[in-house]
C-alpha cells in the first residue's frame, strides 16, 4: 500500500490544514477605542470562527499527517 499517491494526498491535507489556520490570522480591520455593541458583537462572532476554523485545520492537518506516516511503514 505505499504509493506515492497517497503520500501526495497527505500532504494536500497538511497544505490545506496551513491555508485554514492562515485564514485564521487575518485582522478584524480597524479597532476604534470605543467599539460599538454591534462592533463588539461582530468581534466575538469573528473570535468564534476563528476557533472552529482552528479546530478544523487541526484535525485536516492532522489527517494528512496520518495519511504521510501511514505509508511510512
Amino acid at each position: 500500500m505505499r504509493t506515492p499517491a497517497f503520500f501526495a494526498i497527505g500532504l494536500g491535507f497538511i497544505l490545506m490544514g496551513a491555508g485554514l489556520f492562515a485564514l485564521t490570522l487575518r485582522k478584524a480591520g480597524k479597532e476604534s477605542a470605543n467599539p460599538t455593541k454591534a462592533q463588539q458583537r461582530e468581534q466575538a462572532a469573528l473570535a468564534e470562527e476563528n476557533r472552529k476554523m482552528r479546530i478544523a485545520a487541526a484535525v485536516v492537518g492532522g489527517v494528512g499527517a496520518l495519511l504521510c506516516l501511514a505509508m511510512l511503514f
